[in-house]
C-alpha cells in the first residue's frame, strides 16, 4: 500500500496518510548531464483536505523497506477540498545552510573527505564504492551542499537516504558511488512494455577537434603559460586511440570532421574546434587523457529517449531500448524518472541527458506554442537555476571579484548579498590578499581568507591610521571629534604645536610663540590648561597598555599654585638645586642636617637592610601590628593581602583603577559600608571610616590606615567565615600562608581566594622577621611611639618602651614642646632635632611623668615635664637616676624604686585615694 508520512518543523511525525486518501503521488528524480549538480528529486502530493495536515513542513515516501526519501515542502495550496503539496529534496536544501570555513585535503579518499565536510551535521556516511578517485581541493566558504557538487566532479555521485519510525526521523546517510544504478538486464521494446519511444537528437555543441590547456604558472597576481600536452606522441598502430604528432596541442576525430565539420568551398570539411581549460591539471599526461575524454562527448550529437512504460526500471541503471521499425536499439542510461505512485506509470529518459541552450529552447517555444505545457519549469528548476544564476554573478565559479551572500559568511541564513570580496586571484583558495567590504567597512586579510581580516575605513567613516606606511603628513591639523578644542598642528617649519581653546575664547596656541603677522605658531611647548590633566607615562605591559604616570600635572595645578608629581625610583646625575623648603614624609629637611633621621637619610628607624620605598611601606605596617598584639605570621599575612590590592606598591594612598576602592586593602563603601550610605568615591568612605575610629593621623598615611585595619577589625569588617574565626585567635598565627588566607577570606570577602597571597605572606615573613630597627630618628619611627604611647598609657598603666625604639627621643627629650614624657639617653640631642626646640636637662635614664589629676590619668593624657609640683596637696621633687632606675614619690612619702626594666613590663599603676575629703591620684611602687 502506498502512503505519504508527514511531519512538523521539528520532523516528528503527524499522519500516515495511504492511497485511500492521496489523490496524487508524483514522484520525479533527474541525474543531470552535468556533475556539478546533485541529483534532482522533487515530490508532489495532492491528498483530501485535513486540517492537521497545514501544520506539515516535511513528507517522506518509502523507496524500500531499507529506506525512504525526506522532502521539504516548499509550496502547499488548498482548492475545492484538496490539499496539495510540493517538496524539494531536504538533504541538498538542508546542507546548503551549512557553511565550510577552511577545510583542505590533499591526497585524500572521498570517504575521509566527507568525513570532514559533515563532521559538524547529524549526516552518517553509509556505503562507499570502493576504487574511488582521490581528492585534492580546498573548500572555504563553501555551503555543504556545493561542497558535495564540487566533489561529484572527482569522479563519483552522491545519494542521500532516510529511516523512519513511529515518531520521526531516526537517521541520515549518505552514499556515495561511482555512478547510481546497475547494469539491468530491462529490455524496452515498443509494443511491449514501452508504451512510448520519442528520439531526440541535440547537434547544438558539436566539436571534433579540442585544444586542452591545463593549470598555469604562478606569476605575481594573475596566471603565467598554461599546462600543454605539445611534448607527447600519440599513434593508433602503437595502441594509442588517436594519432597525435609531437608539437601539436591539439586532438581530432577525422572521421566526426568528414560528418559534423565545417563544410568548404572545394567540398572538404574543416573540423569544428574548442579549447577547453583543465585548471587543476599539471601533467601533459593526464591534461591529454582528459581531452581525449572531453572530445568524446563533444565529438557527436547528444541523443536522448523518452519512454513511458509500466513497472520501469531504477534511475541510473543501464538498460536496452529497441524500436524495430525505425532501427533503434540503444543501450544506454536511465537518467531521469517520473513515477505516477497511485498507478504504478513510469515516464523515463533515457540515453544523454541534453540540457537545451536559452536560444534553442525560445526557438522552440516561438515555432510550437503547443508545446508551452512542456517547457515549463517545476519550482524546483526554477529554484535550482536562480541559485546557478546567482552564484555566476556573484563570482562563486571563479574571478577576482565575489560576492558573498549571509550563508557563505556565517551572518544570516538568507542568500542576500552580505559582502564583497577583492582578491589577486581568481578564487578564494587561489589567491593570498583580500579586500572585503560589507556593513562593517572596509578591510584587508592576508595569506588565507578564513583569517581574521584587519578594518581600514569603518562603515561610519573612521579611518585606522594603521595603513598609512609612507608618505609626508605636512600642514595637518588633528583636533577632537565633537569641535576643535583641541588641536594638534604639524608644521612645515618641523615643529609641533597644541591649541586646547574652548568656544569664544582668545585664540591661542599653547606655549607657543606665535607669528605676529600670520598668526601661526613658530615655536614648540607643551602646556596644560587648568582643569585638565598632563601625564606623561610607562605601559604597565604588553598587553595592558594603559600607561601609569611617571610624571604629571595634576588638574588642580593653577599659575598660582603649581603642582607636579614623580612617580617610581628614579637618580639624577649632577648637582640638585631646591628654592625653597625640602620635605621628607612630611618633616622639613634643614641645612644643619635636622630631620635627617641620624642614619645617612635612608629614613630614621629603618633597618638598614630596607631601602626601597615598598619596603620601607611594608616595614611601617609591619612594625605597628607587631608592636600592637599581632604576631609576626599575622602582621606576614596582612602584608601578603596589601602587597596584591595595591598592586605591589605598599603605597597607603592608593586608588583603584576606574573603581569604588581605596588604600592598604581597597575599601569598598559602594555597596555595604561600615558607616554611612553606599558611596563609589574610595577616599571619602576612608575619610568616614577614619573619623568614625578617632585617628588623627592624615588618612593617606601608613599609620592612619593600619589603625584602622585594627579597628574595622573589630567594628564589622572580619566575618569569620574560616578558622581562625575570631580576631584574637587570628592576631595569635603562626604561618603566614594561614594567616594570608584567614585576612583575606574573614577581612577582604572575595568570593574566591587568591591563593598568591599566601606566598607573598611568607616572602614579607622570611625578609622582615629579624630585622631591627636602626636607633635614627625619623617619621615612621615616631609615628610608632606615639602609637605605642597612646597603647600603653591609655588603661592607667605605664609601660617600658621597647628598647630598640629608646633613639627615637633623643637626649633628654624632656624639653619644651616635647609630647612625650619618657625617654631614653643615646648622648646625642641633635639626631632628634626634630622633636623639640629647646632643651633643658642633660642625659637622663627612663623618666616618667604624671598628671596630676585622676580624671585625665585614665585617659591616658601625658603632660610636659617640670622640675617640680604639687599632686593632691603634696609638694613633688624628682631625683634624676640613671638607665634602669626610677625614683618616685607614693600619698606616705619620697621613696625610691630601682630595677631594671624589660620591654612591655608594668612599671607604675595608679589607684584612687582619699586625704581628707579630697581625691587624689597616688603612685603604688610594685615590690621589688
Amino acid at each position: 500500500m502506498t502512503s505519504v508520512y508527514f511531519f512538523d518543523e521539528q520532523q516528528h511525525l503527524l499522519r500516515i496518510v495511504n492511497e485511500k486518501e492521496l489523490v496524487e503521488i508524483v514522484q520525479e528524480k533527474e541525474i543531470t548531464n552535468n556533475k556539478e549538480e546533485l541529483l534532482h528529486d522533487t515530490l508532489n502530493v495532492s491528498t483530501i483536505y485535513d486540517e492537521e495536515l497545514k501544520g506539515a513542513s516535511y513528507m517522506a515516501v518509502k523507496e524500500s523497506k531499507d529506506f525512504y526519501s525526506l522532502y521539504r515542502i516548499v509550496v502547499d495550496s488548498e482548492a475545492e477540498n484538496i490539499l496539495s503539496f510540493v517538496g524539494i529534496a531536504f538533504a541538498p536544501d538542508e546542507l546548503d545552510s551549512y557553511v565550510i570555513k577552511n577545510i583542505s585535503v590533499k591526497n585524500v579518499s572521498i570517504k575521509s573527505t566527507l568525513q570532514k565536510l559533515l563532521q559538524e551535521t547529524e549526516w552518517q556516511i553509509g556505503h562507499v564504492d570502493s576504487g574511488l578517485p582521490s581528492v585534492t581541493a580546498d573548500f572555504s566558504y563553501l555551503s555543504i551542499r556545493d561542497a558535495l557538487k564540487e566533489l561529484q566532479t572527482k569522479g563519483c555521485e552522491i545519494l542521500f537516504k532516510y529511516k523512519v519510525d513511529g515518531i520521526g526521523i531516526t537517521e541520515k546517510w549518505v552514499e556515495v558511488y561511482r555512478e547510481i544504478g546497475i547494469q539491468s538486464n530491462q529490455r524496452f521494446t515498443y509494443g511491449d512494455k514501452a508504451l512510448s519511444i520519442v528520439k531526440e537528437q541535440d547537434r547544438n555543441e558539436v566539436y571534433t577537434s579540442l585544444i586542452g590547456r591545463g593549470r598555469g604558472e604562478d606569476v605575481g597576481d594573475g596566471k603565467g603559460k598554461r599546462a600543454e600536452f605539445t611534448t607527447i606522441e600519440w599513434k593508433k598502430s602503437n595502441g594509442d586511440p588517436l594519432d597525435k604528432p609531437k608539437g601539436q596541442n591539439w586532438l581530432e576525430f577525422p572521421e566526426m570532421t568528414k560528418q559534423y565539420g565545417i563544410p568548404l568551398k572545394n567540398g572538404g570539411m574543416r573540423k569544428r574546434e574548442k579549447v577547453i581549460t583543465f585548471d587543476e591539471v599539471e601533467e601533459p599526461k593526464e591534461l591529454l587523457k582528459q581531452t581525449y575524454e572531453a572530445l568524446v562527448n563533444y565529438s557527436r550529437p547528444l541523443t536522448q529517449f523518452k519512454t513511458e512504460v509500466l513497472g520501469g526500471d531504477a534511475i541510473g541503471n543501464t538498460v536496452t531500448i529497441h524500436h524495430h521499425e525505425r532501427n533503434y536499439h540503444y543501450q544506454t542510461r536511465i537518467f531521469k524518472v517520473k513515477i505516477d505512485r497511485l498507478t504504478g506509470k513510469v515516464e523515463a529518459g533515457l540515453g544523454d541527458n541534453i540540457t537545451k541552450s536559452m536560444s534553442k529552447a525560445a526557438s522552440d517555444l516561438k515555432g510550437n506554442v503547443a508545446s508551452l505545457e512542456e517547457k515549463k519549469m517545476t519550482f524546483y528548476d526554477s529554484e535550482e537555476i536562480s541559485k546557478w544564476q546567482d552564484d555566476i554573478i556573484r563570482g562563486a565559479k571563479g574571478g577576482s571579484i565575489k560576492l558573498m551572500n549571509g550563508i557563505e559568511t556565517g551572518k544570516s541564513d538568507s542568500r542576500e548579498p552580505y559582502q564583497m570580496v577583492f582578491m589577486n586571484g581568481d578564487s578564494l583558495e587561489k589567491s593570498s590578499n583580500f579586500l572585503v567590504m560589507n556593513s562593517d567597512g572596509i578591510g584587508f586579510i592576508k595569506d588565507k581568507f578564513t583569517n581574521q581580516p584587519k578594518t581600514a575605513w569603518t562603515i561610519d567613516g573612521k579611518f585606522n591610521a594603521d595603513f598609512i606606511q609612507a608618505g609626508t603628513l605636512e600642514g595637518v591639523n588633528v583636533q577632537t571629534k565633537s569641535d576643535n578644542a583641541f588641536q594638534i598642528k604639524l608644521q612645515s617649519n618641523g615643529t609641533i604645536a597644541f591649541r586646547n581653546q574652548k568656544k569664544n575664547e582668545e585664540e591661542a596656541w599653547i606655549g607657543a610663540t606665535v607669528d605676529s603677522k600670520t598668526k601661526e605658531p613658530v615655536g614648540v611647548a607643551i602646556c596644560q590648561i587648568p582643569g585638565y590633566q598632563f601625564a606623561i607615562g610607562s605601559a604597565i605591559s604588553k598587553e595592558e597598555r594603559a600607561p601609569g604616570p611617571v610624571f604629571e600635572i595634576p588638574k588642580e595645578s593653577t599659575a598660582d599654585k603649581k603642582i607636579w608629581r614623580l612617580y617610581g625610583q628614579g637618580a639624577i646625575n649632577g648637582d640638585l638645586h631646591i628654592k625653597g623648603k625640602l620635605f621628607l614624609n612630611g618633616k622639613e629637611i634643614t641645612g644643619n642636617g635636622n630631620g635627617s633621621g641620624g642614619n645617612g637619610g635612608t629614613g630614621g628607624g629603618y633597618p638598614p637592610e630596607i631601602t626601597t620605598q615598598i619596603d620601607k611601606f611594608a616595614w611601617d605596617l609591619w612594625s605597628y601590628l607587631v608592636s600592637n598584639g599581632y604576631s609576626q605570621a599575622a602582621a606576614a599575612g596582612i602584608l601578603g593581602n596589601v602587597q596584591q590590592e595595591t598592586g605591589g606598591t605598599m603605597d597607603p594612598d592608593t586608588d583603584q583603577i576606574d573603581g569604588p576602592a581605596y588604600g592598604l586593602v581597597q575599601w569598598d563603601g559602594s555597596s555595604y559600608p561600615l558607616i554611612g550610605s553606599p558611596t563609589w568615591d574610595g577616599r571619602e568612605y576612608v575619610k568616614r571610616l577614619v573619623g568614625a575610629a578617632g585617628i588623627t593621623n592624615d588618612y593617606k598615611s601608613t599609620l592612619a590606615q593600619v589603625k584602622l585595619i585594627d579597628w574595622c577589625m573589630y567594628n564589622g569588617q572580619w566575618l569569620g567565615v574560616v578558622h581562625p574565626t575570631g580576631v584574637d585567635g587570628f592576631k595569635g598565627l603562626t604561618d603566614p600562608a594561614t594567616a594570608a588566607y584567614a585576612f583575606e577570606m574573614n577581612f577582604e570577602r572575595p568570593k574566591n581566594a587568591h591563593p598568591e597571597r599566601q606566598g607573598y605572606a611568607q616572602e614579607w615573613y622570611n625578609k622582615f622577621k629579624d630585622l631591627k630597627p636602626s636607633t635614627g630618628a625619623g617619621k615612621a619611627g615616631l609615628d610608632h611611639l606615639e602609637s605605642l604611647v597612646g597603647q600603653y598609657w591609655g588603661n592607667g598603666q605605664c609601660y617600658a618602651v621597647p628598647a630598640e625604639y629608646s633613639g627615637f627621643l633623643g637626649g633628654c627629650g624632656l624639653g619644651a614642646e616635647t609630647q612625650y614624657g619618657l625617654s631614653h639617653v643615646i648622648g646625642n640631642t641633635a639626631a632628634a632635632a626634630d622633636i623639640g626646640s629647646s632643651y633643658d636637662w642633660a642625659a637622663v635614664g627612663w623618666r616618667v611623668i604624671f598628671q596630676p589629676e585622676y580624671k585625665d590619668l585614665v585617659t591616658g593624657a601625658i603632660i610636659n615635664w617640670r622640675r617640680g609640683g604639687n599632686i593632691g596637696g603634696f609638694n613633688v621633687d624628682y631625683t634624676y637616676g640613671h638607665t634602669g632606675v626610677i625614683r618616685g614619690l607614693t600619698a606616705g612619702g619620697f621613696q625610691t624604686y630601682e630595677q631594671n626594666i624589660g620591654k612591655g613590663q608594668i612599671i607604675e599603676r595608679y589607684e584612687r585615694t582619699w586625704v581628707g575629703s579630697s581625691e587624689i591620684s597616688s603612685i603604688v611602687i610594685p615590690p621589688k
